[in-house]
C-alpha cells in the first residue's frame, strides 16, 4: 500500500468532482517524464535525464535500476517513453555516442527505442529496435509508447520542426520516420503486418501506421473497441484529440485544428498518401495542451468508466471528455458552447474541466488499484515533479513524519 504525503510541494490540486480528491504518492522527482506499473506495489519511472528508478510500495528507491549513459536531455529530448509487456520493457530515448549496427555515431544524436528484460530487480539484456533521427529541433520529439490490443508497438515520432511530405509539404523531402505513428513488431523492430501505407517491408511507409503528426505527449487505445486516440501538441493555436484509423493524416503543418478554421487550406493540399485519409479533431483547443489516458476502471462511478482523460503539460490542467455512442468522438451534445468540437473560451474550458493545479502533467496511467494516477513535473523549476493519483475521497489516508495517521 501506498503511504500519502499530507503536504504537497506545489499546493493540492483541485478536482471539480465532489466524491473523489487528488493525494500525493511522491514529490522531490527530477524531470519525470513517464511511470509503468510492474504490479500493485511497484512503478518504475522515467527520469529525462537517464535514471530509471523503482517506486516500492510508495517509495522511491535510492538507487536507480539502470542509469544510462550519453542520454541528450536538452529543451524536450530525453528519456521520454516507456511500456511494458511481459517481462519486457521498451524504452524510448534521446541519445549520443551509442552504435547503430555496429557502426559508431559518436556526436550524432538519435532517438532510439530499445527493449529490455527486467528480472525482478533490474533492467537487461538492451536490445534496439528502432533507429530515428531526432533533429534538426531540439523539441517535438514525441517519445510515447503503447502495446496495441494487436500486441503491437506503438511509437509516436514528433516532427523536429521539418518540412517534408509526412509533414503535408508536396514538394518536401521524401518519408524520413518524423511526424509519425511507427507500428512495429515488439519483438525486433520491424513493420508490422498490416500496415496501411505500404506491405513492402523495403518500402519507409510500411513502418506508419499515421503521419502529419506535429508532435504528441500521449497516446492511448480505447479499451472497448481497441481504436488508438492521440493528444497532439499545437504551435499556438489548436491543440487535439484524434481518432487514429490506420492511415490517419492529422494534416500538419497545413492544418491545425477543424480544417475549415484553416483559410484557404482543403485535403488537395495535404500529401495524400495512398491508403491514408485526412479527418478532423474529435475535440480541439485554442491553446496548448498535452496528454490522453482511457480510464480502465469502475472505482470512480459507471459515469467515467472507459471515458477520456487529457492532462495539459503547460498548465497543469486535467480534462475528462466522455465518448460519444459510437465511440469515434466525443459526448458534447448537451453543451451549446461545444457544438464546433473547439474550446476557445474560459467559459468553454471550464466545461470540459475536471481538475486543476497539478503543474506540467507529463503521464496520466489507471493504477493496478483502479485509481487514476498523474505524474507532472514543473518547467519553471528545474523539473521538480510529483506523482498523484485520484481516488474517491473516503480512501484518502493522510500521513504525517512518513507514518499513517490512525
Amino acid at each position: 500500500m501506498f503511504l500519502h504525503i499530507s503536504s504537497p510541494a506545489f499546493g493540492q490540486p483541485s478536482i471539480s468532482e465532489p466524491s473523489l480528491a487528488a493525494e500525493l504518492v511522491l514529490d522531490g522527482l527530477s524531470f519525470p517524464t513517464g511511470i509503468a506499473f510492474l504490479d500493485e506495489n511497484n512503478i518504475l519511472l522515467l527520469e529525462k535525464e537517464g535514471s530509471i528508478r523503482l517506486i516500492s510500495n510508495g517509495q522511491l528507491q535510492p538507487q536507480p535500476v539502470l542509469q544510462i549513459q550519453g542520454v541528450e536531455s536538452n529543451n524536450e529530448r530525453g528519456l521520454l517513453g516507456i511500456e511494458l509487456m511481459h517481462d519486457r520493457v521498451f524504452l524510448y530515448i534521446t541519445e549520443s555516442g551509442a552504435q547503430v549496427g555496429g557502426i559508431p555515431t559518436e556526436g550524432d544524436v538519435r532517438n532510439r527505442v530499445y527493449s529490455y528484460t527486467w528480472d525482478g530487480t533490474s533492467l537487461t539484456n538492451p536490445q534496439l529496435l528502432v533507429d530515428l533521427p531526432s533533429g534538426p529541433g531540439t523539441n517535438h520529439q514525441g517519445g510515447k509508447l503503447k502495446i496495441g490490443p494487436d500486441n503491437q508497438l506503438y511509437i509516436v515520432v514528433g516532427e523536429m520542426q521539418r518540412e517534408g511530405q509526412l509533414q503535408n509539404f508536396q514538394s518536401g523531402p521524401p518519408p524520413d520516420d518524423t511526424g509519425v505513428i511507427l507500428r512495429v513488431n515488439p519483438a525486433d523492430g520491424t513493420p508490422s503486418p498490416g500496415n496501411p501505407l505500404s506491405s513492402e517491408s523495403a518500402d519507409p511507409l510500411s513502418k506508419y501506421y499515421a503521419y502529419g503528426i506535429r508532435n504528441s505527449f500521449g497516446i492511448d487505445f480505447d479499451p472497448v473497441i481497441g481504436k488508438l486516440w492521440d493528444a497532439e501538441n499545437g504551435e499556438d493555436v489548436f491543440d487535439e484529440i484524434n481518432l487514429v484509423e490506420p492511415g490517419f493524416n492529422s494534416g500538419r503543418k497545413q492544418v491545425m485544428g477543424p480544417l475549415t478554421a484553416n483559410a484557404g487550406v482543403s485535403e488537395a493540399n495535404l500529401v495524400n498518401m495512398l491508403g491514408s485519409q485526412y479527418a478532423d479533431p474529435a475535440f480541439s483547443w485554442a491553446e496548448s495542451r498535452g496528454v490522453t489516458e482511457f480510464f480502465e476502471s469502475t472505482i470512480f462511478g459507471p459515469s467515467y468508466e472507459n471515458g477520456i482523460f487529457v492532462g495539459d503539460i503547460t498548465t497543469g490542467t486535467l480534462f475528462y471528455f466522455e465518448p460519444n455512442a459510437g465511440r469515434n468522438g466525443v459526448n458534447l451534445e448537451n453543451d451549446p458552447l461545444l457544438s464546433d468540437l473547439v474550446a476557445d473560451s474560459d467559459d468553454e474550458m471550464s466545461a470540459v474541466t475536471f481538475g486543476t493545479g497539478f503543474t506540467g502533467i507529463t503521464d496520466i496511467e489507471t493504477g493496478p488499484d483502479g485509481n487514476l494516477y498523474i505524474l507532472t513535473f514543473d518547467r519553471e523549476t528545474d523539473g521538480q515533479g510529483s506523482l498523484y493519483r485520484i481516488l474517491p475521497t473516503g480512501e484518502i489516508i493522510l500521513v504525517e513524519g512518513g507514518e499513517e495517521v490512525e
